[in-house]
């Protein structure tokens, strides 16, 4: 049977992990314990000890889900947890009430600052991140022209060592949309500056394909265009 008479109340200093990695609430206050027949049989220094160690379990616990900046509310927790007496699971024989003010040493402080301001630097940059994708995504890639252009800026120093037929190749074929009519008109462009390169060596097939070009364009209407390709 537990005999809550009125048990005198005991100063306590503790420390209690936040949610934090290496930040500590730092806590004071007063304890009171009632020990079952059992552990008062143990003595007082015993039921001093068990005391502490429940309260500490049971804080710790509350504590431990808090951040820093939070201390006001896990000191809210605590009040709630102990303004009666309470037994603590994994302490059977004895139960607690405490009254908490929980606090930060400057440098823990400090500590959590540092982490607070570099979570808001953070968070910021992701934000910037996400509004630059966006932009990209709405005004730039939604335009085949500029997103080529946006990609050709990029690639400044790379397309320095890059030769025609791989500009031809990789790059157009890569920023280029397929349905983009511009696009298609840019690739069936370079394909024939392509196809006369490869015939620059073969000054005979080069003259038959100018030929060929030519008749085309004027079956097609096209006779002024036809009459600026090289002349025989």
């Amino acid at each position: 049977m537990w005999n809550l008479r009125r048990y005198p109340w005991t100063r306590v200093a503790c420390t209690w992990q936040s949610n934090l990695p290496g930040v500590r609430f730092v806590a004071t206050g007063r304890l009171a314990y009632a020990p079952s027949a059992e552990l008062r049989e143990k003595g007082r220094a015993a039921g001093r000890a068990a005391a502490r160690l429940a309260l500490d379990a049971a804080a710790s616990a509350i504590t431990s889900r808090h951040s820093p900046a939070q201390f006001q509310v896990a000191q809210e927790e605590l009040a709630l947890a102990f303004a009666r007496w309470t037994e603590v699971d994994g302490h059977p024989h004895l139960k607690v009430k405490a009254r908490i003010a929980l606090g930060l040493t400057p440098d823990d402080r400090a500590r959590a600052q540092s982490f607070e301001d570099a979570r808001r630097e953070e968070r910021l940059r992701q934000e910037i991140h996400r509004e630059r994708l966006i932009h990209l995504r709405d005004a730039v890639f939604a335009d085949p022209v500029l997103a080529r252009s946006w990609w050709l800026d990029r690639q400044r120093n790379a397309l320095i060592q890059m030769s025609w037929r791989d500009f031809n190749e990789k790059v157009l074929s890569s920023v280029g949309a397929v349905d983009d009519t511009h696009s298609r008109a840019m690739r069936v462009a370079h394909v024939l500056a392509g196809v006369m390169e490869d015939l620059g060596t073969d000054p005979g097939r080069q003259k038959q394909f100018i030929a060929t070009a030519r008749v085309v364009l004027e079956q097609m209407g096209w006779n002024s265009t036809a009459e600026k390709l090289p002349q025989d």
